[in-house]
């Protein structure tokens, strides 16, 4: 019985180990992250800059940007499409907190090309220019 067991131990290991790399792996900040982001926000705020001041959204100025399944970003500006191009998510380490986030990776919208998800939530997104005197653009989400 013993020898049985012995002989079958590597067996059962190998089975186990091929199981394993089955499993469905963890996903990964960026898709978490895609999937938060589809949606239709409008600017509410900004903050930082030179001034370091909050400064609540023009409404005269309406500015929004729709991002799709299909890594689509459109800007609008009062209900009118100023820009729509392709984007993609990457994570990188911040030049600003110095800690990795996920950045996005589309034509520029303020002169700014590096951009990072500070926070997403069902209502809220946070996208923060990696300098040190950038601005962080304040949505919320339309239905």
């Amino acid at each position: 019985m013993k020898r049985l067991a012995h002989a079958c131990l590597p067996a059962l290991l190998l089975a186990a180990g091929v199981l394993a790399g089955c499993s469905k792996g963890a996903v990964s900040p960026e898709d978490a992250q895609a999937n938060s982001l589809v949606g239709h926000w409008e600017l509410t705020q900004t903050d930082g800059g030179l001034s370091g001041k909050v400064t609540p959204a023009n409404p005269a100025r309406r500015e929004e940007i729709i991002f799709t399944t299909d890594k689509q970003a459109t800007f609008l500006l009062n209900g009118a499409v100023t820009a729509a191009t392709p984007y993609s998510l990457f994570q990188a380490n911040s030049y600003v907190n110095r800690r990795p986030q996920t950045f996005l990776s589309y034509g520029a919208r303020t002169g700014s090309e590096k951009e990072f998800i500070e926070r997403v939530s069902a209502t809220e997104l946070v996208i923060v220019e990696d300098y040190a005197d950038g601005l962080g653009y304040y949505y919320k989400r339309r239905p």
